[in-house]
C-alpha cells in the first residue's frame, strides 16, 4: 500500500435477524476516525425475517447492501468478499461494536508490520443491553494475550479466541482463503483465522478496540453446556469444520502450509468426534477413536489430556459431562 494515500478498507457485515443490534454496528463504522471515503461498508443480509431490512434503509447510499436467501454465515462471508475492493479486509459481526479508533489503529499497524497478514486485538465483553460484563475478553476467559508471529499452532490449540470482529486481513491473504466451504455450520471464524495463520505472520494489537456482545445465539464456546444433545452437535460440527481446515491446508500450494504439522489439529478433531459418540450414547464408537487421540507426536499436555478423555469415555456417565465442562471453564479463568 502506498504511504501517500490511505488504503481502502473493506468492512464486511454479515447479518441475519439482528434488527436490535445492526444499527449500533453500522454506526460504529461510520464513527471511525479513519477517513470515511477510504472505507467501504458491505452489508450482506442472509435472508433476515425481522426488521433488519427496515433498519438498514436509512443507510442506503452509504453502504453496499445485498440480500440473499438464508444460506448461512459462510455464504454471507463469501458474498461480501466477492464485492470487496479494499486492500485490507475486516469483518464486523452485526451484534458487535468497534471503538472509533479501531480502523485507524489497524491500518497503522499493518504499515508498521509489512510482514503481517493478519491483525487482531482484545474486546470488552458486553451483554445484549450493551452493559460491560468484563473488561478484556482474553483475560476474563483464560485466553493467552500477545501471541504474534506464526500462530497456527496456537489457533489449532484453541489458545486464541477467533471472534470475527477482532481480526483484519490483507487482501493477499484473504485471496488464499476464499471462497470458504459454505457447508461449515460452526466455527467459520476459526476456519478463516486458522488458514490465514498458515499463510502469513499475525500481529496482536495490545489495545481493546471494540465490544463483543454475548447472548444465547452467538456464544459458541458455551453453546449447549446444559444440554447433552446440543453439546453433541457442537462437537460434531467443530470436528467437521476442522476437517475442512485440514483439507484446505493439504490442497493449497503454499510452502509454509505444506510444512504445517497437522497432527495437533487431527487429535483435536478426534477428541470432538469421540465426545460426539459418547454424548449420543455410542460409547463403543467413541472408544474406538481413542488411539487417534495419541496419533503422531502429541505433547505431554496432549497425552495427559488424551488419557483424561479416554477415562471419561470409558467410565464416566454422560450426564456428568456438562458439569465437568463448567468446572473446567472456572478453573481456566482462575488460572488465566
Amino acid at each position: 500500500m502506498k504511504q501517500s494515500e490511505p488504503p481502502l478498507v473493506s468492512v464486511i457485515i454479515p447479518v441475519y435477524n439482528s434488527g436490535p443490534f445492526i444499527r449500533h454496528a453500522v454506526e460504529s463504522v461510520f464513527n471511525q476516525t479513519y477517513p470515511c471515503e477510504r472505507t467501504e461498508v458491505i452489508v450482506v443480509d442472509d435472508g433476515s425475517t425481522d426488521n433488519t431490512f427496515d433498519v438498514l434503509k436509512e443507510y442506503r447510499g452509504k453502504i453496499s447492501y445485498v440480500r440473499q436467501e438464508n444460506k448461512g454465515i459462510a455464504s454471507a462471508r463469501n458474498k461480501g468478499i466477492e464485492m470487496a475492493k479494499g486492500e485490507i479486509i475486516t469483518f464486523l459481526d452485526a451484534d458487535d461494536i468497534w471503538h472509533k479508533e479501531r480502523l485507524q489503529k489497524v491500518v497503522e499497524k499493518f504499515r508498521e508490520q509489512p510482514q503481517a497478514g493478519m491483525l487482531y486485538h482484545p474486546f470488552d465483553l458486553i451483554d445484549s443491553n450493551g452493559l460491560i460484563i468484563c473488561k478484556n475478553f482474553y483475560k476474563a476467559y483464560g485466553y493467552k494475550e500477545g501471541l504474534s508471529d506464526w500462530v497456527a499452532k496456537k489457533i489449532f490449540m484453541g489458545r486464541i479466541f477467533c471472534g470475527g470482529s477482532s481480526f483484519a486481513f490483507r487482501k493477499s491473504v484473504i485471496d488464499k482463503i476464499f471462497p470458504i466451504p459454505e457447508d461449515i455450520r460452526r466455527g467459520v471464524d476459526y476456519y478463516i483465522t486458522a488458514i490465514a495463520s498458515c499463510c502469513a505472520p499475525a500481529v496482536y494489537i495490545h489495545e481493546i478496540l471494540g465490544k463483543y456482545r454475548a447472548h444465547d445465539s452467538n456464544f459458541t464456546m458455551f453453546a449447549g453446556h446444559d444440554d447433552i444433545k446440543k453439546l453433541a452437535i457442537v462437537n460434531k460440527e467443530f470436528a467437521e469444520m476442522r476437517q475442512k481446515v485440514i483439507e484446505k491446508i493439504l490442497t493449497t500450494a503454499n510452502s509454509h502450509m505444506r510444512a504445517i504439522d497437522l497432527g495437533m489439529l487431527k487429535r483435536r478433531q478426534a477428541k470432538e468426534l469421540t465426545f460426539y459418540h459418547f454424548l449420543t450414547g455410542e460409547r463403543f464408537k467413541g472408544a474406538r477413536l481413542i488411539p487417534a487421540l495419541f496419533a503422531g507426536k502429541p505433547s505431554v499436555k496432549e497425552s495427559l489430556r488424551g488419557i483424561a478423555v479416554s477415562c471419561m469415555i470409558l467410565f464416566m456417565p454422560a450426564s456428568l459431562f456438562p458439569k465437568l465442562l463448567k468446572m473446567q471453564q472456572r478453573i481456566r479463568i482462575r488460572l488465566s
